[in-house]
């Protein structure tokens, strides 16, 4: 099964009406590069191109793409009839909330605090879609999104944002792993072993590598790659590589002794939770009040009293 967004598929039909990808940027206000970003992952999960590319000349459907859009029209169709069946009006706008949510926060930082505004806030409607770096920022930039939160180690292009917190990453192995159990592990010596990462470059990894870097541990031979973060602990677990992750993602697994941490020294690995919005578009009251809320949950989670070990 194919799975397609219903914004990408809004995308096709705006470059199919308008000819051009420039065109459906204009026509949906959004960025041509997000046109093309939507394009790319549809042709990516149909397997084939959907619109013959020559410079200078309309951009043409090819056979599989008009199957395709014919296939976005019917569902586009078919959401705004029954939006227009339940009452989808303006009100019903103004109390919904789309966040969207870099996955490693979604699982491991945010629930509470989801799930507490969820349950003081019955009158919204919070819509959560979990992805990558890259997947968030082009939710926030084509509008899909009203407001998103995510781990960075600087500003991004193109959005409002802020850092309410700061998160640690940890680099842990299995408990057999040569440089397990020891007090401290020289970055050199660290960078020496062979680690276990995801199976795709993205605007993350970028993230990752600096934070390594900072921390004096670059270059590190890779082990094996995986596309989802289930695999890469279990590599982890049964010894092939070091990973390093979100020190949250990992904490259960420590505790109960499946990962040994393994500390370089010096000062924590670190990044920014950052809440973002499009710079182009205020946030709407409810998206507001659920920055304020987050923000909040942040705040109270830092100034907390640490139990004594």
């Amino acid at each position: 099964m194919i799975s397609l967004s219903p914004r990408g598929l809004e995308v096709l039909v705006a470059v199919a009406e308008t000819g051009s990808f420039a065109g459906a940027a204009r026509q949906l206000d959004i960025a041509q590069p997000s046109v093309s970003q939507h394009i790319q992952i549809l042709e990516r999960r149909a397997g084939t191109a959907l619109f013959l590319r020559q410079r200078g000349r309309r951009a043409t459907l090819t056979e599989a793409g008009e199957r395709v859009l014919a296939h976005a029209r019917a569902v586009l169709d078919d959401a705004a009839r029954l939006s227009e069946d339940l009452g989808g009006g303006r009100g019903a706008g103004e109390r919904r909330i789309v966040f969207a949510c870099q996955r490693p926060v979604a699982n491991s930082v945010l629930p509470p605090a989801l799930a507490g505004f969820a349950r003081e806030h019955p009158e919204y409607e919070l819509a959560m879609v979990a992805g990558t770096l890259d997947e968030v920022l082009a939710q926030l930039r084509d509008g899909t999104a009203d407001l998103a939160c995510f781990l960075s180690r600087w500003p991004q292009e193109g959005v409002a944002g802020r850092a309410i917190g700061v998160e640690r990453f940890a680099l842990v192995a299995a408990p057999s792993h040569p440089l397990a159990g020891r007090a401290a592990v020289p970055p050199r010596e660290l960078a020496r072993h062979k680690f276990v990462r995801a199976a795709h470059r993205s605007g993350f990894s970028i993230h990752m590598a600096d934070m390594l870097r900072a921390a004096g541990i670059a270059g590190t031979p890779v082990a094996s790659r995986a596309t989802e973060s289930g695999m890469v602990r279990e590599l982890t677990a049964a010894g092939v590589g070091i990973w390093c992750v979100l020190a949250k993602t990992v904490r259960q697994d420590v505790e109960s002794g499946l990962l040994a941490e393994l500390s370089p020294g010096g000062p924590p690995m670190t990044m920014g939770l950052w809440l973002a919005h499009d710079e182009r578009r205020p946030l709407s009251a409810a998206a507001r009040r659920l920055a304020d809320y987050i923000e909040a949950c942040s705040t109270a989670e830092r100034e907390a009293p640490r139990a004594s070990s």
